[in-house]
């Protein structure tokens, strides 16, 4: 099935990164005039794995997903203590928009081939 497939379990991981990214970006902009407060960082890895089973000799393969939420305060940018760049993180936040919405786009479309072939077909 086309919601079962690697390829769709990995832009469905991606989706909820950008949003997680998203989140963490949003919440840096609410804390601009926050006193002390340190920006969050976000990153996504995504590894592909490819393992063998030995037991039945197939290929299988595997993502693992991993995203990290920490804290920059290597950087000030503002006397009050708190490092929040607007700017940056208004890029990012965007960023972040653009791409799940790239990444939904794809999903759709996926959805949309698989709709196509299943009402246009004749199964007999």
């Amino acid at each position: 099935m086309v919601l079962d497939s690697l390829q769709f379990k990995a832009m469905e991981s991606g989706v909820k990164a950008m949003y997680l990214k998203q989140q963490v970006h949003t919440q840096n902009i609410a804390n601009l005039d926050t006193p002390d407060y340190k920006t969050k960082t976000f990153s996504f890895k995504n590894t592909l794995e490819n393992q063998i089973s030995l037991s039945d000799k197939k290929d299988t393969t595997e993502y693992n997903f991993e995203a990290e939420v920490g804290e920059k305060d290597n950087v000030e940018v503002l006397v009050d203590g708190n490092n929040v760049d607007i700017e940056t993180e208004n890029i990012e936040l965007y960023s972040a928009y653009i791409q799940s919405a790239a990444i939904i786009q794809k999903m759709n479309s996926v959805i949309s081939d698989y709709r196509y072939v299943l009402t246009n077909s004749n199964f007999k």
